[in-house]
């Protein structure tokens, strides 16, 4: 993709940066620089280092409400810690103190995606309040995993009982995984078949995977092709041999007129999955991009 730039350019290298990020193990991928990555798309000039900062002084509050010292003495929590309290200690300093909540008025805004943005104005979607949560715990000693509910994102926190779920679009309620399917059904406003996959929790690149798809589903609605190709971008390089993703791309392209890379997206989508449904659609489509280029020449 470097060769769409005449010359190294911001978005070049956060290109770069997060393929070097996401060739880590998965859970070594560090979420805050990669969610920072994804929202330098949007705003280049952003200053990781600051909002870093942001989440280790929320971190520093947690563990002062616990009485716990300083990470760099005891990085780990200690074993006699009561994963309630510590929960409770991060939701009196998201949401009683700094008052993160769930954008209910303006859910399909981008900026409900990006991390710097949720930072400074405290607002954000579900995944994106998670993985401040997620960030947050991290920072103090607990292990939170994601958990990608169809049409909702929770957390979860083991403890001795079994698991808690907690949502912190919601003021960070805590929740049974029968009040997680309860809530589904509200959202869906009727039945729900329970699958027991929902509750499994995501690996770190397939959150990262979930929050650049709500980002591309968002700017394709608003017809914003160019943000949507870069973030097509960065799916491909977390799945590069995942066909959808280069047609996807693929087509992007081609509704901007970049139509030598929309005719090696296509070509490729072709080949990875010949019994698609849209196989003669895009074989369509490639006809008329090699009209259309040769046309041009």
């Amino acid at each position: 993709m470097a060769d769409r730039y005449s010359k190294d350019t911001a978005q070049q290298r956060t290109y770069r940066a997060f393929e070097a990020l996401i060739t880590e193990e998965d859970a070594a991928i560090d979420l805050a620089q990669a969610s920072l990555l994804i929202a330098s798309i949007a705003y280049p000039s952003l200053d990781s280092t600051h909002y870093l900062a942001q989440l280790d002084a929320l971190a520093r509050r947690v563990r002062a409400a616990l009485a716990l010292p300083n990470p760099d003495l005891l990085p780990q929590l200690p074993d006699s810690t009561d994963p309630l309290s510590v929960i409770e200690a991060i939701n009196q300093v998201l949401f009683a103190e700094e008052h993160f909540h769930g954008n209910e008025d303006d859910y399909h805004n981008p900026d409900n995606s990006f991390l710097n943005i949720v930072l400074e104005q405290h607002i954000g979607i579900p995944i994106s309040l998670s993985i401040i949560y997620m960030e947050v715990g991290r920072r103090v000693g607990m292990q939170i995993d994601g958990i990608g509910l169809p049409m909702h994102f929770v957390i979860r926190c083991h403890f001795t009982e079994g698991y808690i779920y907690i949502d912190p679009f919601h003021n960070g309620r805590l929740l049974t995984e029968q009040d997680c399917v309860a809530l589904l059904r509200r959202i869906a406003g009727g039945r729900v078949k329970l699958n027991t996959s929902w509750f499994k929790p995501l690996t770190h690149r397939a959150l990262l995977k979930r929050v650049l798809n709500n980002l591309k589903s968002v700017y394709i609605d608003t017809e914003d092709f160019e943000h949507a190709l870069t973030i097509c971008d960065l799916l491909v390089l977390l799945s590069p041999h995942n066909p959808i993703e280069l047609r996807d791309r693929g087509i992007l392209h081609f509704e901007l007129k970049h139509y030598a890379h929309a005719l090696h997206d296509l070509k490729a989508y072709t080949q990875l999955a010949p019994q698609a449904k849209d196989h003669d659609e895009i074989l369509d489509h490639i006809k008329t991009i090699r009209q259309t280029i040769a046309m041009m020449n």
